[in-house]
């Protein structure tokens, strides 16, 4: 039995909905002080969320950071950009 293209489609988007976890994962382990930010359609960062703490201030090292971790994903996975477009990632917290 041969699977549809939608199938198809459905299992790639679900595959692209495990990496940009993964590395959403992965960005909110490496940076412990970043709480969310959200991207345009355009997948421009418009707003970021820090949590700090005495003796530390979010600079652009932070900002540099983020952006790095999600070219590195779109150069992984380039449909996993069009997942994340217009969407606000914040770290999970239990």
């Amino acid at each position: 039995m041969k699977a549809t293209e939608q199938q198809l489609q459905e299992l790639d988007g679900k595959a692209a909905a495990e990496i940009i976890e993964s590395h959403l994962a992965a960005l909110f382990g490496r940076l412990p002080m970043l709480c969310g930010f959200a991207l345009q359609d355009d997948l421009e960062v418009t707003e970021v969320t820090v949590h700090t703490w005495p003796g530390y201030t979010a600079g652009e090292d932070l900002y540099e950071d983020l952006m790095q971790g999600l070219v590195d994903l779109a150069e992984e996975r380039p449909d996993a950009a069009l997942l994340m477009r217009g969407r606000t990632f914040a770290r999970m917290v239990h």
